[in-house]
């Protein structure tokens, strides 16, 4: 927010990568139409105003916009689709998933690519991907998959690998068990939980580790091979606001013993980042690492994102 005309415009960025906050967009907000009023959508609008009223030669040549789904239909958005048709940039705008780059991780999110000029330098199969601002009145046009790019359509997803391709060869640290009070609460119901055979997992929130609902997936040391056919039957992905309380849901499983939190790591691979060119610095703690891994991205799908703008320019 404390950005000024003259710093951007002096620095000359050729390209802007943004994810404002998404708290004003969720669906725990009660008044997403509200938004422009969300103290904490002041710092993108006040990017929107820089690009609008930016001189010409000065306007970044690449945007990049990460958000929740939803984001897009926001008031806060609209007036950033108003920027970018006066600014004469080309967009994409797109829902994509970690599975449809082959993650077992369900994290669905909003991006959208825009890009202005060097048109006869863009790569002409991708080039197909970004239009003409239209209307920011009118609801945008969404496209799900980059399949140039290995980007698939969600109907096209198939063989993804299992949970137990992403675990740690050493997961036997009492950090990652559930504390008994969590275990023996009336919302234990609400857990996530995902088998080592599962080919899924839910989005990874920073609140992971304190809350238990709609804020990620926990881990059923188990397989199906060890007679827990009948408790993995129950583990089914359903959507936290969908879930109805079963009383019975929790008998004959050994919570205490089988069920455990995804490592930092693990976190980590299923959100796309390597083992060989990333690691937590040996102060951050187990909290902290969820906590920064739920406020990030899956890499992946943002590799894509970016490479699809990127190559529109050369």
């Amino acid at each position: 927010e404390t950005l000024t005309m003259a710093q951007v415009q002096e620095w000359n960025a050729t390209i802007w990568c943004m994810s404002p906050p998404c708290q004003p967009h969720t669906r725990q907000h009660q008044n997403q139409q509200q938004d422009l009023l969300d103290p904490r959508s002041k710092s993108f609008l006040h990017l929107c105003d820089l690009l609008d009223q930016m001189d010409d030669s000065k306007l970044p040549r690449l945007l990049f916009i990460e958000n929740v789904i939803g984001f897009e239909n926001s008031n806060s958005f609209q007036r950033c689709r108003h920027m970018l048709k006066k600014r004469n940039y080309k967009v994409g705008h797109f829902h994509l998933n970690p599975t449809q780059v082959g993650v077992p991780n369900d994290r669905p999110r909003y991006f959208g690519v825009a890009s202005r000029g060097a048109e006869s330098n863009n790569d002409p199969s991708l080039s197909r991907y970004l239009n003409v601002e239209m209307s920011e009145q009118s609801s945008p046009r969404i496209q799900t998959s980059i399949s140039e790019l290995g980007v698939v359509a969600p109907e096209n997803v198939t063989n993804l690998p299992r949970i137990s391709q992403f675990l740690d060869h050493d997961h036997s640290s009492h950090r990652l068990r559930i504390p008994d009070k969590l275990l023996n609460s009336s919302a234990a119901w609400c857990f996530d939980i995902v088998t080592l055979e599962d080919r899924r997992s839910a989005c990874f929130t920073q609140s992971y580790g304190k809350f238990i609902r709609g804020t990620g997936s926990v881990l059923w040391q188990s397989t199906i091979e060890s007679n827990d056919t009948e408790a993995c039957s129950r583990f089914a992905l359903i959507p936290p606001e969908e879930r109805e309380f079963n009383p019975a849901w929790s008998k004959g499983l050994d919570l205490k013993k089988k069920l455990r939190y995804f490592s930092g790591m693990e976190v980590a691979r299923l959100m796309g980042f390597d083992d060989a060119v990333f690691s937590f610095p040996p102060d951050c703690s187990l909290k902290q690492q969820w906590k920064l891994l739920g406020n990030s991205l899956n890499v992946k799908v943002a590799a894509a994102i970016v490479e699809l703008g990127l190559r529109n320019l050369s």
